[in-house]
């Protein structure tokens, strides 16, 4: 380095001397040195010069070298940060052509309504708890009064009659008739709505038709040149009709039936990324709902085909509907009817909202409360409170038949306990369980005379109702988080908080299904009515329906993006909600398609589940708050579901 500066100085200044020298003279200046002279002078310039400046000159170097570099380093971050901007433009770019699908769907529906101002308005659907006909007298709403904690005991004594300091058990909503033509229902039975004949199934006509012919030119004018026999892009040739009901090396690309759910036709609606056709123009709307109409009439070779396909889906639609009609008409509505009055009690500061469920049966919510569980309207008007003799009240959960509802709880890292109690009376039916921490989550099957603990000892625990025995030691590799039965009561899901989903047999021990997908913890687990599919929520936001059998992901959805989803449950009409760390209530549809979406309301949401329909929806959140989402108007209401009462002057 030093040589290589005093060879660029020498030479400089020899430069200057020669130039100096060519230059005329003045006529009164001295006569200039010769160069050689000159240089000789600068070089005893140079060895006199002390370390000192040479020192100096190569720091100034140095630190001009390391701006240099942070300059570097800044424009790199610079970079990362844009090219950040970039994946979220192209993250939202993806959801407005989502948007866009959507809003086609529904202009090609409106293009399949009757004309004119008026619909017909179907049968109201059946509810466990039928609104009173207008002449019938609205019951009571259920009034209550709260009073201070008490240090002991730890179940409140009974009051004397009278004390207007108790909950009054509100009797269960009349059934009435949906027409004054329609005779009541037996006590404790639900009124079956008012039937009319099925309208017949219109057949579509061939014009309308789509089958494999009609597609075939689609893939072969915008597919072929990356999906044929000889280039196979991702394993996936769409040059035949067998080929491309195959799929390719990712699996199935078609579900006949369900458009949303393929992968094909996702990509080509510009809905899931690679994009296709790739390096080319999205496909033109009418391309594209071709495509998704040919899904829709069952991904068929032929009309033949299609046609039975249909046929198939009314006809099964049909016996859906026949079972579902059956079943409310028998379903028997299990409502607090006899729980005797106990006072509510309230904290001074409410805690976490961290369990709140519904009955499978019935428009009846339960949470936990100090030492008691408190059953509520689908409005979260309590309408009953049962003492529990449990330090401590955690996770709440109810028999697949709503029939009972258990209450977890105990000491923390000591002991922890389970009371099953009856909904109608809230008598105590059996204490569960002897471990030596609180429950993380629970789970209960009366039928099968089971219930289902998971917690910080890595296991998935079964116990008999009957006894407390033990039935199934399920092990995992981290806390065991969520835990369901399945409505036949032959399996336990189990969520852990490695991102493992476990299907065990209850009765043989083993280990039925591995569902492997989240990254992070699986924080809720729940069967749908049939015991088929399996939802779950985990640390990397996503929402997933599972097929359980095949063991096959039907459905995902980012449902609480770059946070984390920590409840999620299944409504009466079969949607989906979830709730998560962005303080988000997100909704979905029974096959996956994004619904309302609430504003995040500023705290973690730990806690799900449906109102009287899918139209409504709870979340608690960290402070105490029950947050009360409209999934029509998408107006969001709060309050604190253990708030002291403020007694009137």
């Amino acid at each position: 380095m030093q040589r290589l500066l005093l060879t660029s100085l020498c030479c400089g200044l020899l430069g200057v001397a020669i130039a100096a020298q060519a230059a005329p003279a003045a006529a009164e200046a001295p006569p200039a040195p010769a160069p050689t002279e000159r240089l000789q002078q600068l070089l005893r310039e140079l060895r006199a010069t002390d370390a000192a400046a040479w020192q100096a000159r190569l720091g100034e170097l140095e630190q001009r070298a390391k701006a240099r570099d942070a300059e570097a380093v800044q424009w790199r971050t610079e970079a990362k940060a844009l090219e950040q901007r970039a994946a979220a433009a192209d993250a939202e770019a993806q959801a407005l052509r989502s948007e866009q699908a959507r809003l086609q769907e529904l202009r090609q529906l409106l293009a399949h309504l009757p004309a004119g101002d008026e619909v017909a308005t179907p049968p109201a659907k059946d509810t466990p708890a039928q609104a009173p006909a207008p002449e019938a007298p609205r019951p009571p709403a259920p009034m209550v009064e709260a009073v201070a904690p008490s240090p002991a005991p730890p179940v409140p004594a009974p009051a004397a009659a009278g004390d207007p300091a108790m909950v009054a058990p509100a009797p269960p909503a009349p059934v009435t008739p949906a027409s004054p033509a329609t005779a009541p229902a037996a006590p404790g039975k639900v009124a079956p709505p008012p039937t009319a004949a099925p309208a017949p199934t219109k057949e579509i006509p061939a014009s309308e038709l789509v089958h494999w012919a009609r597609v075939a030119p689609l893939f072969q004018d915008h597919c072929a040149s990356c999906h044929d026999p000889t280039d196979q892009k991702g394993g996936l040739d769409l040059s035949t009709f067998a080929a491309t009901r195959a799929g390719g090396g990712s699996g199935q690309s078609v579900v006949p039936g369900a458009p949303d759910q393929s992968r094909l036709y996702r990509m080509v609606a510009q809905q899931e990324r690679p994009f296709m056709p790739r390096n080319a123009d999205p496909l033109g709307k009418e391309a594209v709902q071709l495509l998704r109409t040919w899904i829709e009439h069952g991904a068929a070779e032929d009309e033949a085909g299609a046609r039975t396909f249909l046929a198939e889906q009314a006809a099964a639609a049909a016996a859906n509907a026949a079972t579902g009609e059956a079943a409310a008409a028998s379903a028997v509505v299990p409502l607090p009817e006899s729980v005797p009055k106990v006072p509510l009690r309230t904290p001074s500061r409410p805690g976490p909202v961290t369990s709140l469920v519904r009955s499978p049966c019935a428009p009846l919510l339960a949470w936990p409360g100090l030492q008691q569980l408190v059953f509520g309207d689908a409005e979260l008007r309590p309408l009953a409170v049962v003492p529990c003799a449990l330090p401590h009240c955690g996770p709440v959960a109810f028999a697949e038949d709503g029939s009972a509802a258990l209450v977890t709880g105990g000491e923390p890292g000591r002991r922890g306990l389970a009371e099953l109690r009856d909904v109608r009376s809230g008598a105590l039916l059996a204490t569960i369980g002897a471990d030596r921490d609180v429950p993380l989550a629970a789970a209960v099957h009366r039928g099968a005379g089971l219930v289902a603990f998971g917690g910080s000892d890595k296991t998935a625990r079964v116990r008999a109702i009957d006894g407390g025995a033990e039935v199934l030691v399920g092990k995992h590799e981290d806390f065991v988080l969520a835990v369901a039965f399945a409505p036949d009561g032959r399996w336990l899901a189990a969520g852990d908080r490695a991102g493992n989903v476990l299907v065990w047999e209850t009765r043989g021990g083993s280990v039925f299904q591995t569902l492997a997908g989240h990254r992070g913890a699986v924080h809720a687990v729940a069967f749908d009515r049939r015991g088929k599919s399996l939802l779950t929520a985990g640390a990397d936001g996503t929402v997933r329906l599972w097929d359980v059998e095949p063991g096959r992901e039907r459905w995902r959805q980012n449902a609480h993006p770059n946070q984390q989803a920590l409840a999620a449950c299944f409504g009466p009409e079969g949607g989906v909600a979830s709730c998560g760390s962005d303080g988000v209530i997100a909704t979905f549809s029974a096959t996956g398609a994004p619904g309302p979406r609430s504003s995040p309301v500023g705290e973690w949401l730990y806690a799900v589940a449906f109102g009287a329909d899918d139209k409504v929806v709870f979340a608690g959140d960290w402070q105490g708050r029950v947050h009360r989402f409209d999934t029509a108007s998408k107006a969001l209401a709060a309050s604190v579901l253990l708030a002291p009462a403020t007694n009137s002057p």
